[in-house]
């Protein structure tokens, strides 16, 4: 069972993973075309399936590049896998979605991501923390706005 586990830890799961995502893009994409195949219901849906596609795409030529080198191999066997963030990352972003959602009427939907934002890259390893600022701010913030003034869709806020 241990042999299995590490297995599909490593390039074997990704690859699975990356399939799973790539299916349910495509999966909801045409689901979404058949239920009304209209240039409203498909003018955000397509482009973000298409960018999802082409990023699943690239990544699962990196991780078979990796595989094929060995790279995943080496840093099993020396023991890089037992880190705070291996252990408990996922249960740490599951509960930081958790207060993130709950969250959200409270302090706002824009403060609340970018806040999540920061936090998750702190969790993954980030450490420059203008990097952290810029990229949270510049990912968290156009969502927000095109929620409530592109798509008309009252959110709350707290600065927007």
């Amino acid at each position: 069972m241990g042999k299995l586990k590490r297995h599909l830890t490593g390039g074997v799961g990704h690859l699975l993973l990356l399939a799973g995502f790539g299916t349910y893009a495509m999966w909801y994409t045409f689901d979404a075309y058949a239920a009304q195949p209209k240039v409203q219901n498909m003018l955000l849906i397509a482009p973000a399936s298409v960018i999802v596609l082409v990023f699943v795409v690239l990544i699962f030529l990196s991780e078979i590049r990796n595989i094929a080198r060995g790279a995943e191999i080496a840093a099993l066997d020396e023991g890089q896998w037992d880190t705070f963030q291996q252990r408990y990352g996922t249960p740490c972003a599951a509960t930081g979605m958790a207060v993130y959602v709950v969250a959200m009427p409270f302090v706002g939907f824009d403060v609340a991501t970018v806040v999540f934002i920061a936090v998750s890259m702190i969790l993954q390893g980030a450490r420059n923390w203008i990097a952290i600022a810029v990229f949270s701010l510049v990912v968290g913030l156009p969502p927000v706005w095109a929620l409530e003034n592109v798509l008309s869709i009252p959110v709350p806020t707290f600065f927007m």
